[in-house]
């Protein structure tokens, strides 16, 4: 069977957000770090000379930035790398 893209809008992604990264990353200011980095992931925009490929790498750019920055807890690290690195490739 093919594989079929699975995209995510912007309600689903801070759905989950508010659900497990407030459970799993317990250091506010760290919390505050990654929901900001995740706003601007969600919400980059693309350039008119990008392409698709191009555009995947700037925001997988942004989020190994953000993972590096603020090193959040193992259970987010482990929840997010399970769960939405995947979207990314």
């Amino acid at each position: 069977m093919d594989k079929v893209p699975i995209y995510l809008c912007c309600w689903h992604v801070l759905k989950a957000w508010r659900l497990r990264g407030t459970e799993k990353i317990k250091d506010v200011e760290v919390r505050g770090g990654i929901l900001q980095d995740l706003h601007d992931v969600m919400y980059m925009s693309i350039n008119h000379a990008e392409t698709i490929d191009d555009f995947k790498e700037r925001g997988r750019v942004v989020v190994r930035k953000s993972f590096h920055k603020h090193r959040p807890d193992d259970a987010w690290t482990n929840y997010f790398w399970t769960y939405y690195h995947q979207f990314g490739k």
